[in-house]
């Protein structure tokens, strides 16, 4: 039996709403669930973190690391700035290491926009890809979907639409297991002709990619009912777009708790309700629990990087930092690149041949 690889995995410590000792017992948690080879390097202000570590019992733990950087990331923070006045904050450091090829992966709970920024300036972009995108997993009818881009990328061109929806294939492929995934570009309506020259000409492209490459299937245009409805596997959109849908997603997920909640201390009857349907709610809090997926991956780096909430919680960190081993070893990275250009040189002679 082939020995199973390693991986070694920086986890910055410093940017969370819950601070550094929620990311600690975060740690705790996937400790016992990696190999004997895996490492995590814990990055952040070491004064601050050991005796986080020291509280959730990990503190001399043989596969962790503490990586001191004295400064940190706020979330008011501009990325221009950061990146030249805090070059020893911990996220810029967990870039470095990722770089240096110290770690495989990088897993954040921090400003987005440092991030982006940080990454695409300190690491390079995949060969033949322009712009990063983050990526979310979305609870649906039947499964789970993922949506790209959600904040990375606000304005796309064409052919950006089309790297993020390569980029998602291959991460529904890797991550969901899903051996042919489908793909759909959201607009206004799915009639073809509909939102604008950009989602026409990306809409046109699609449609040929679709044609000489049978990794993935194009289910053509689709609207904000498909989301949760539908059964595409992909959904392609701008980080404007996607980080809309996903705030206003989880905007109606605590309106509804909400309402729920005072409901039902309002009313005895509900409780009753609520009881005879115990396994159903069961069942529906494991599928929409943000826990489940914490990471939105930052697609098109050279390096693993994923993107935690700022607010979550340590289960859901836990999660992102189990979703970035996952990642790699499913090879996604490897498999990137040659796909990009396949698709790059399908778009290149389609403009040749074409009066788009």
């Amino acid at each position: 039996m082939a020995e199973e690889k390693s991986f070694r995995l920086a986890v910055d410590c410093m940017g969370g709403d819950k601070g550094p000792g929620e990311v600690i017992h975060a740690v705790a948690l996937v400790l016992p669930q990696l190999n004997p080879g895996d490492r995590l390097f814990v990055v952040g202000q070491e004064p601050v973190i050991r005796p986080c570590m020291r509280a959730a019992g990990i503190e001399n733990h043989p596969q962790l690391t503490i990586v001191h950087s004295p400064d940190a990331i706020l979330m008011t923070d501009k990325p221009m700035q950061a990146l030249k006045s805090k070059k020893y904050a911990s996220m810029i450091r967990c870039f470095e290491l990722l770089k240096a090829g110290d770690v495989d992966a990088v897993i954040s709970t921090g400003n987005t926009k440092v991030l982006v920024g940080a990454g695409t300036i300190k690491l390079r972009m995949l060969q033949g890809c322009q712009r990063p995108a983050l990526t979310a997993i979305l609870p649906r009818k039947f499964g789970y979907t993922i949506m790209v881009d959600v904040g990375a990328n606000p304005e796309t061109t064409p052919e950006q639409l089309i790297h993020n929806g390569i980029l998602g294939a291959l991460y529904a492929n890797g991550l969901l297991g899903i051996e042919k995934p489908s793909i759909g570009l959201l607009t206004v309506g799915t009639e073809e002709g509909k939102g604008g020259e950009r989602i026409n000409k990306a809409n046109l492209y699609m449609k040929e990619i679709s044609k000489k490459m049978d990794f993935f299937k194009y289910a053509g245009p689709i609207e904000g009912f498909d989301i949760f409805q539908g059964d595409v596997d992909v959904i392609v959109c701008d980080g404007f777009t996607g980080n809309i849908t996903l705030k206003s997603i989880e905007g109606l997920v605590h309106m509804l708790k909400d309402i729920l909640s005072t409901r039902i201390k309002r009313n005895p009857l509900y409780i009753a309700a609520v009881l005879m349907m115990i396994s159903l709610l069961k069942s529906l809090k494991s599928q929409l629990r943000p826990e489940r997926f914490g990471g939105a991956p930052l697609l098109g780096l050279s390096g693993m990087v994923l993107k935690a909430h700022g607010s979550s919680n340590r289960h859901a960190i836990a999660s992102a930092i189990l979703m970035a081993k996952s990642a790699l070893t499913t090879g996604i990275m490897d498999r990137a690149p040659g796909m990009l250009q396949d698709v790059n040189a399908i778009i290149e002679e389609f403009n040749e041949n074409s009066s788009i």
